[in-house]
Formats: structure tokens, sequence, C-alpha cells
């Protein structure tokens, strides 16, 4: 089973009368789940309405390529006698119905969720495409001011209709706020895909992570969004970048024009130089609506290939918003989040312990879980990453709080959680038998990416297969191949193969594992090859070294200008004293004011 069954119960949407003299906005409640209810005097409509309406926009949006319907092509080859049979247009007509027919109507993402609690109300969703994610916290007291309320989460039925109702409030007359469980109307069963489910939790397990914290000014972010409007990238890679000096403020790059945003936030507050690259820039324009309320935004950086969090500090409220870095979370979904996993934890008494702590007490932080539970902390973060997992709890990154937040009505089953489909299942159940998946080969094709190849041996199956594929500059896998029989009948038409997953998969682990190694001096001594790219910017002026290390040869490549790098080939007798001067010619870069790119 590939889907969740959940029922919804919704009364229809009222909308507000324009001549009366309060605005009242009565929203629908999922009856299904009654605990909710909130009567409240909004203090800030036109922030309200604002903040509301960027929450629909994001949860609207699908950026994945839609497939075209050519049913009436088809039929007018066939008026005109061409080449078109009509068993073609028979097959093409049943494929569309298949797949975009009343048959998939109902297997849909879960409605927005609405949390009210004493300390605010939280609206969340999460897009169709698993690309954004975006929660809005209306702070009690200051957004809006409320005698009447019920504590608990339930789901909000966002329709066209109460779209437009929000645009129709206004600041000079009052707005009252009402939402309740609906006792009327006809239950209605969705199926909501595990995959989508799956990459809800995860986005909220990334909160959880080590982040650069970048404080930026509203006028930066609409700086990056103006030139984003006037302009249109037709070559990659198309990333927006972060370039990071301890003490100094953050440049923000935008590729591939290399124009660089001054900002006038605050000067970055970490302890060691760094590029971030961030992807899904265009989707910043969704809170272009809401940068003439901000107060300030927080930019938490995970890291290349995962989200990148915006927090815009409304002071009545607050929004944030989560890119995860890819438009289908394909292949991108699959390297990065393996790094994720937080396992099952062995303790589900604690685990319960900690849900009935947040639910019965309010928000927490980890530390404070810690102490009160008495408890090590990685032992409390551990039960945390799998109730947020489970989506039964819910992180505020910008406050570092966890909170009770159940998803869904009845807690999910971790184990439908834990693989996005079959194929990668059958990718991890390779990677978890020692040596049926190595990598044999990583070939750098400068600006056209890196070429990786390897081979696999499922054991279970007798099979030995050779794979590779092509990472092109934004990390994307442009070019990849397998000796299966999946791949030999359809190619890439029906994704990768699990062989393809599992090999990335080891790829981006052993990624992992060499930059942890490259701390110490023991495991300097393990690294045979590798390739980093070091940057210096002076004004305008780059200048980039792109230094590789293959056994017992380094090239080095350096210049402005990427298009026409000069070029030196060393070669050394043994491969520990090319090692040596490999890392002589880092640690001399670095002590020169250049910033390690690499893993930008």
């Amino acid at each position: 089973m590939t889907s969740a069954e959940v029922i919804h119960r919704y009364r229809e949407f009222t909308a507000p009368a324009g001549d009366s003299d309060a605005y009242l906005l009565d929203l629908p409640l999922d009856g299904a789940r009654p605990e909710v209810r909130i009567e409240a005097e909004i203090l800030r409509p036109d922030l309200v309405r604002n903040s509301l309406r960027v929450l629909g926009e994001a949860l609207a949006s699908d950026l994945r390529r839609q497939a075209s319907d050519r049913a009436d092509y088809l039929a007018y080859l066939l008026r005109q006698g061409k080449r078109a049979t009509q068993a073609v247009w028979e097959a093409q007509k049943t494929f569309l119905a298949t797949k975009y027919g009343e048959a998939t109507q109902q297997e849909a993402p879960l409605d927005p969720l609405v949390s009210v609690d004493a300390d605010g109300m939280d609206f969340e969703v999460f897009s169709r495409d698993e690309s954004t994610y975006a929660r809005l916290h209306l702070k009690a007291g200051h957004a809006y001011q409320t005698e009447h309320f019920a504590a608990g989460a339930s789901h909000l039925r966002f329709t066209p209709a109460l779209q437009e109702a929000l645009a129709g409030i206004r600041s000079y007359r009052a707005t009252i706020l009402r939402a309740y469980p609906s006792t009327s109307g006809d239950a209605r069963t969705v199926r909501v895909p595990y995959r989508w489910l799956r990459a809800f939790g995860q986005v909220q397990t990334a909160s959880t992570l080590p982040a650069a914290r970048v404080r930026l000014a509203p006028v930066d972010l609409y700086n990056v969004l103006l030139s984003l409007r006037l302009r249109k990238a037709k070559t990659a890679p198309r990333a927006l970048r972060y370039e990071l000096i301890p003490g100094q403020l953050p440049r923000l790059v935008l590729e591939p024009w290399e124009q660089v945003i001054a900002t006038s936030g605050s000067p970055y507050q970490g302890q060691t130089p760094q590029v971030v690259r961030t992807w899904g820039r265009q989707r910043l324009s969704l809170l272009g609506p809401l940068l003439p309320h901000a107060k300030a935004v927080d930019v938490y950086l995970l890291g290349a290939g995962l989200p990148a969090f915006y927090v815009l500090d409304l002071e009545s409220a607050s929004l944030t918003l989560a890119l995860s870095g890819w438009t289908d979370s394909g292949w991108a979904g699959i390297a990065s989040f393996d790094l994720l996993a937080p396992g099952t934890s062995e303790d589900e008494i604690l685990a319960k312990r900690v849900v009935k702590q947040l639910s019965e007490q309010g928000p927490s932080t980890l530390d404070a879980l810690s102490a009160t539970l008495r408890q090590p902390r990685q032992t409390i973060r551990q039960a945390l990453l799998q109730e947020l997992l489970k989506g039964t709890l819910a992180h505020d990154i910008a406050n570092g709080l966890f909170r009770h937040r159940p998803l869904l009505a009845q807690p999910l089953e971790l184990e439908r959680l834990r693989y996005r489909d079959t194929r990668e299942e059958q990718a991890h159940r390779l990677l978890a038998t020692t040596d049926q998946v190595q990598l044999t080969r990583i070939h750098d094709l400068g600006l056209d990416g890196t070429t990786i190849d390897g081979e696999v041996q499922d054991r279970q199956a007798h099979r030995h297969y050779q794979t590779s594929f092509t990472l092109d500059r934004e990390g994307r896998t442009v070019k990849a191949s397998c000796s299966c029989h999946d791949f030999r009948r359809a190619g890439l038409k029906q994704g990768p193969c699990p062989h393809m997953i599992a090999l990335r998969l080891r790829y981006a682990r052993e990624q992992a594992a060499l930059e942890q190694a490259r701390e110490t001096a023991e495991g300097r001594r393990l690294i045979r090859a590798e390739t980093r790219i070091l940057t210096r910017r002076q004004g305008t002026h780059v200048l980039s070294y792109r230094i590789s290390l293959d056994d017992r040869q380094i090239l080095l490549r350096w210049g402005s200008d990427p298009q026409a790098l000069r070029q030196q080939r060393l070669l050394f007798n043994h491969a520990e004293e090319a090692r040596d001067a490999y890392f002589a010619r880092l640690d001399g870069l670095t002590r020169q004011g250049f910033i390690d790119a690499s893993a930008a």
C-alpha cells in the first residue's frame, strides 16, 4: 500500500458579508478532528491577510513538468488520414485517463494543518511537488486577541473561495477569525501518498541539523527578487550562492551572471569561512508580499543539496519557508536525505515520555527535555527525530523549540516512511551487505561536473552490474547507465534503477566520510584522490583555484575566467609525497584568504 487513507469532513465555506461592520472570516476545520476551535479578533488584518495568501500560493505551487495531452492532436491526424492508427489514439486516451483521470484524483497531499496553543496559532502547508514547506505562526496578544479557544491540531480546507475571502480583509474595519470543526458536510476519504508524508517529516528532521545562520535585511532579499525578475538565466548553474566570512557581511551571488549583491544585515558569526550554494531561488518570490512587514530575515543554510530555511520576523508573527533544493525529490532527495535517517529508537517508552512531556507542558528545547527527563542529550534527540518523522511533533527552527503537533489523528507507522519507494528500499538492501556496492572511479570533468563509475554485486540475485552516472555543477544527474535489465528495457523513463540509487548513496556516504576524515591527520592519510575548489573575491574580481589529487599526481587549475584556466601538473615518486604537497597548498591558500567552495 503506497498511500494512507485519511477521512475529512468539511462544511461549505461561507463568504463573509462585505456590508457588515465586522468582517467575519469563518474557517471550516476538519470535523473528523473535533478538538480545535478558536474565535479571535485580528489585530493586524493586513499582515494576516498577506501571510495566509502566501501560504495558499505555497500550497498550490507545483513546479514539476506537466505531461501534455496529445489526444486532440492524434484525433486531428486521424481525420487527415495520417499515420496515427485508431489503436494509438485509444492507447493515448487510456494512458491519460489512468494517470490523470478520476481514478487518481483522490490521491492528493494532506490538507493544511492548523494548530492552536496558548502562545499562538500555527498554519503549516507542504506543496504537492514536495519542494516547499511553509509555516506561519501568529502570536497570541499581538497578531490576534482571543478569550475562547481549545488547543489542538486539525486540518483546514483551503479553497479558491477562501483565497478570495482573504483578499477582502481590510485594516480599516474589524476582522473576526472563527474556526471550529465542521458538524455538517459529507465525509471524504483522501489517499495521501506515503512518499509525500515521508518528505514532510524529512523536512522537519532537516531543521534539527547544524546550520550556518545568516541575518539579512528585508531589502537584501528584495534586491535578489528584483534581479531575478529583470533577467532570466538560460544556462546552468542557477544557484543563489552565499559567501560567508567570519566578521564580515554576507555576500549573495546570483549565478550564472556572478552578480554580487551586497547585504546590510549583520556580520556572519560563524567560526570558519565557507561558500554555500542554494537552489530553488525562484520560489523565494513567495516571500515578496511579506517583505514590507518584515523586520529581519534569518537564513539557515544546512549545506549542499539540503533544504534552506528562510525565517521572516514579522514582529507580530513569523513565517518559515523551507526550500528543499529540488523540484521533484527523485535523485536529489534520495542522495541527500539518506544522511538524515535517524534510525528506529529502541526505547519506545522514552519516545512516549517525550511526547507526553511536550503535550502536557508545552514547547521545549532539546536541552530542557534532556534535563527534565534525565536522559542523555543524544538519546532524547534520537527519540525526537523518530517522532518528527512520524508527524507527532513539529520543530520551530527559529527558536529551537519542539512542540506536540500530530499530523494525523493516528500516528504514522515509521516502517512505511523509511523508504520513498520499493526501488529505494532495494538500494538500501544492497548497501546493507558489505562490499556489494563499490566505487571504481571518480572522474572530475571540470565545468561539466563529475562522473562516478561503480560495480554492484547483488549476491541474493546472483547478478553483477556495471553502473555509472554523471553529476553536473548543480548536483543533478545528467547522464546515467546500468547493465541491468530494467535500464536496458526502459532507460531512465521510469526513474533510476535500484543499482543507480545504491551507487549514488554510496558516493554520498563516502563524500561525507571524507569530509569528516579531513579534520584529522589520521584521516588525511586515507585520502588518495579528491578535488577542492578555493576562491577569493576582491571587489568584482574572483580568483579561483581547482586542485586535484590523484594518487601520485596533483593537477592545478587557476584563473579568473572559468573558461580559460591556467593548468599545471605535478608528478611525485610516492603517493605520500603528493598528498603532503596537496594539503600544504590547500593550507597555504587558506592562509591567503581563499574560501573552500568545494561543497557548495
